[in-house]
């Protein structure tokens, strides 16, 4: 190939320059490439250094509240061990009056006298539910997360309440799951076993027989760090509402109904505590104030 130049000459272009032209053209993209890389690497320095800042914090959060979980539990010991404490004086005025009552023979004094024991008895058994949720709250452990097949799961929590309901209760169980719940997840399996069981048994203590329906769904829980939270969804409900009514407020709610609920309204605290250390939460379902269920959401993407 030949070419003229600018003195009129004629100029062989060879194989090898052909070559050298291409090596240029070459280079040329290379040291685009190399800056493009170049780029990148500070573009993954800043997301590194964000998320060692996001691990970091993290940590902290943890460590504060693996902190605030032991010191919660001093404080049930604590309260327990108050508890116990306060026991013993009212045991003792207990046999004080049951002494008395064996040797007094006016009618009147008699049934004051029973009175006053019926009161010391039910302030006693306070007193033992209190302690008792204390300790149960103190000993509490978080369990670790196991990987199930979702259906099976429930279906056998549920088939063992039934077995229990058909010697003794009129109560029948039935089972609904979203399709979008996936077939297998990890899942804090003796947490949500503790949890639906107590819930199912509290319904069942408080509504009338009737057919008890749980569903399970999944909720989206928002994005965090560019992931998508998604939430296990349990719904626990019975065909007609009871007869119990419930407020806003946990404390007047669990005040007005301590009679009709199990161990005095304890059951439900102690199912609430459980489900807000594994990231979850407790609501009531009701129905023109009146309760008809229970709904309770754990995390599931984690």
């Amino acid at each position: 190939m030949t070419t003229i130049d600018k003195k009129g000459k004629p100029k062989i272009y060879t194989e090898s320059d052909q070559i050298l032209n291409d090596l240029k053209d070459e280079l040329v993209n290379l040291r685009s490439r190399m800056n493009s890389i170049e780029e990148e690497q500070e573009q993954n320095r800043a997301i590194i250094e964000r998320l060692s800042l996001h691990e970091e914090l993290a940590n902290e959060m943890i460590v504060t509240h693996q902190e605030e979980i032991k010191q919660n539990k001093e404080n049930f010991q604590i309260i327990a061990d108050v508890m116990q404490n306060l026991k013993s004086p009212v045991s003792e005025v207990m046999d004080n009056l049951s002494g008395v009552l064996s040797e007094i023979d006016d009618k009147e004094t008699q049934e004051t006298l029973r009175d006053c024991l019926n009161t010391a008895s039910n302030v006693l058994d306070s007193f033992d539910e209190v302690e008792d949720f204390c300790l149960s709250m103190g000993s509490s452990q978080t369990t670790p997360q196991k990987m199930v097949v979702i259906r099976e799961f429930f279906r056998d929590i549920l088939s063992k309440l039934q077995s229990k309901s058909d010697s003794g209760t009129n109560f029948s169980f039935s089972l609904l799951i979203d399709r979008n719940v996936p077939e297998k997840s990890p899942l804090h399996t003796t947490t949500l076993n503790t949890c639906l069981t107590n819930l199912i048994n509290e319904l069942q203590q408080i509504s009338q027989s009737c057919k008890i329906t749980v569903t399970v769904s999944t909720e989206d829980s928002g994005k965090k760090y560019g992931i998508d939270i998604l939430d296990l969804s349990i719904k626990i409900s019975c065909e007609i509402p009871t007869s119990l009514e419930w407020e806003d407020s946990w404390v007047h709610s669990i005040r007005n109904n301590q009679k009709q609920l199990m161990e005095s309204g304890f059951n439900l605290l102690k199912v609430r505590d459980i489900l807000k250390k594994s990231g979850g939460y407790l609501n009531i379902i009701s129905k023109n104030k009146k309760i008809q269920g229970f709904a309770f959401r754990v995390p599931l993407t984690y």
